[in-house]
């Protein structure tokens, strides 16, 4: 069954598959009060508002194609290379570690907006060891790839899901896969939002800003299914600082925000930050009898 409470999903035909019928079990994120309805999937950006994309100037080389036809590609030089400039230093880190705030915005079925704040870190080491960690109000949930595992672990809860995965990639499509909704974790991936395999269908170089006291590239894309925006630093570490995304599928557009900070680009990382131990106690869950949702919710098959 498609899963939906989400439609965040960059690459081009991508799609959450997730249940939604069975109980909950533990709560990563718990927001059962409201629900996102509309298609689904898992990463993607945003253009803060309608006035915003129709003042963006867009090549009219390409006409609008026909209904069912593949939508046309067109991009400013300027965005596309920013772009590629970022993709290509992210992807070729062999190390890296970054702080994390982020607002995801859910629509009630009275059609009010609610934001859910969260925080967090996240160490990499290329190409099969991960660390991020996520403190938000309802508790905290951490991620481990060691070359070999992925593990999902609910502090709260006390329980954890282990899968397979030899390299970050596969750690990523492991957790698409059971229904997660990973906004950002496209930027974890060995070719970080690649032109081409995410959904662009527009774009464009919008100008200079400041964030935090740096001067940043503000660029706007339009896909087929959401619409995004990116800011990447300016000068020779093009890293991206803050990444919104819009789901135009869902009443009400709601938003995903996420704000990077504190990049070191050559951290001193203890191999142990990698591994995960049990806590006593700790409950393990079989991958293959539970789904999640977008909204973080893990759930049991027949129970």
């Amino acid at each position: 069954m498609n899963n939906p409470n989400s439609k965040r999903d960059l690459r081009k035909g991508g799609m959450d598959q997730g249940g939604a019928n069975n109980r909950s079990v533990f709560v990563l994120n718990d927001r059962r009060m409201v629900r996102r309805a509309g298609l689904p999937t898992w990463a993607a950006l945003g253009v803060a508002s309608a006035l915003l994309v129709a003042a963006i100037p867009v090549s009219t080389a390409h006409a609008q194609p026909a209904s069912g036809a593949p939508p046309q590609y067109s991009m400013y030089g300027d965005a596309q290379k920013v772009l590629a400039a970022m993709s290509t230093y992210l992807g070729g880190l062999k190390d890296f570690s970054v702080a994390y705030s982020a607002s995801d915005e859910v629509v009630t079925p009275q059609g009010q907006k609610l934001q859910f704040l969260q925080s967090g870190e996240i160490v990499l080491q290329r190409p099969d060891k991960l660390y991020a960690i996520r403190r938000g109000a309802t508790g905290t949930a951490e991620v481990f790839v060691d070359g070999k595992t992925l593990t999902l672990f609910a502090k709260k809860a006390n329980a954890y899901v282990q899968i397979p995965a030899p390299s970050i990639d596969d750690a990523i499509v492991a957790v698409h896969n059971l229904g997660f909704d990973a906004p950002g974790a496209d930027l974890l991936v060995a070719k970080p939002l690649d032109s081409a395999t995410t959904d662009v269908t527009k774009g464009a170089h919008v100008g200079m800003t400041t964030i935090d006291g740096g001067e940043v590239h503000q660029l706007a894309f339009r896909g087929t299914d959401v619409d995004w925006q990116l800011w990447v630093a300016a000068g020779d570490r093009p890293l991206p600082i803050r990444y919104v995304i819009a789901t135009k599928a869902i009443s009400g557009e709601p938003e995903y925000t996420l704000h990077l900070r504190d990049w070191n680009v050559a951290p001193q990382i203890d191999p142990g930050r990698f591994t995960f131990t049990p806590p006593p106690g700790a409950r393990q869950l079989d991958p293959s009898k539970i789904t999640a949702d977008a909204i973080g919710d893990i759930t049991i098959k027949g129970e």
